[in-house]
């Protein structure tokens, strides 16, 4: 199940995003958005529904944080949900019932960050070892080097990337973000995985400038744009193994990064265990999992971001994530 934040293009109304699941390709409106609260709701009263009076919330929350700390029973609400309406949309009886209130063509959506405010971004530096040769580090770290990134941070799909005018040297990092969806504290790296409710692709673009140079590595990391997500949150369920996924990254068509994420140091449920020791994760959390060697600072001579850019990052099962870049208005 690939689930999205979406609003209607160009429109913001009171509670958007809201909730909602993209349609399989191997079934009718493949890609589009299907608002699976509202879906809830017509399928409850047999007939569509067009504000927001009748959700059907009990079961099946609007909004995706408050999805994610339900827990089990929203899961399987929202993939009942979801195969109700592909079997209504695969009769000839009910489609009306099901466009009328839920369902959006993906054109007309605007889709946001899976998780559009989470409660911290947790992200381990330098956790494969040829990014962290290429970074000047001879020897791989003994545990994981951890920081944080700002909430405010966060952007979607097709957002904007804007680079700060007090910095010069904007960098990209694709990577492999894990959601927390079951609070996990002291938790053992065997059972690490279960307390994550799904994988997207991730973007910690950094101001070198400031990170490095100043030492400023919390702003420099932190900056308004410099955590892209995207462009669905697909559930752990549909991703067996977190640790044998392809990865890329361009930069206006350039390939940059091309690795996999066999090759962290450390391990998505080693992250998991070694965080949940001193903090609590709690759902809707956002854990980054480091970068693969090929990022701008490491190039001869480096490869800044620069305005018109477009990077896109794409890890296999998972989507691509674009987002172009312009200097500040």
């Amino acid at each position: 199940m690939q689930l999205v934040r979406f609003e209607k293009s160009g429109v913001t109304r009171p509670g958007s995003p809201r909730l909602g699941a993209l349609l399989p390709a191997d079934g009718p409106r493949a890609g589009d958005v299907l608002d699976l609260n509202r879906a809830l709701a017509v399928k409850f009263t047999g007939q569509a529904v067009e504000t927001a009076e009748t959700e059907a919330d009990s079961l099946l929350p609007a909004q995706m944080l408050d999805f994610l700390r339900r827990g089990e029973s929203a899961r399987e609400s929202a993939e009942q949900t979801l195969a109700w309406a592909r079997e209504i949309l695969a009769s000839r009886d009910g489609p009306d019932l099901v466009h009328a209130a839920a369902l959006f063509p993906r054109r007309g959506v605007r889709l946001g960050a899976p998780v559009g405010r989470p409660g911290k971004i947790v992200a381990v530096a330098r956790n494969y070892a040829a990014h962290a040769a290429e970074r000047g580090q001879k020897s791989p770290p003994e545990e994981p080097v951890l920081f944080l990134k700002a909430p405010s941070a966060v952007i979607g799909p097709e957002d904007e990337i804007v680079l700060p005018a007090a910095s010069r040297q904007v960098d990209y990092e694709g990577e492999l973000a894990a959601v927390i969806g079951r609070t996990a504290r002291r938790i053992p790296e065997a059972e690490a995985l279960g307390c994550i409710a799904g994988y997207t692709v991730a973007n910690d673009v950094s101001a070198r400038d400031f990170q490095n140079v100043r030492g400023q590595h919390f702003i420099g990391k932190s900056c308004d744009t410099f955590a892209p997500m995207g462009p669905a949150l697909v559930s752990a369920n549909e991703v067996p193994d977190p640790q044998a996924l392809a990865l890329r990254t361009t930069v206006s068509g350039d390939l940059r990064q091309a690795s996999d994420t066999h090759q962290m140091i450390f391990s998505v449920a080693r992250l998991v265990a070694f965080v949940s020791q001193l903090m609590t994760l709690e759902p809707g959390d956002v854990l980054l999992t480091g970068t693969p060697s090929g990022v701008g600072a490491a190039a001869d001579p480096p490869r800044w971001l620069r305005s018109g850019d477009v990077v896109e990052v794409e890890i296999e099962s998972l989507g691509v994530l674009r987002n172009p870049v312009r200097s500040p208005k």
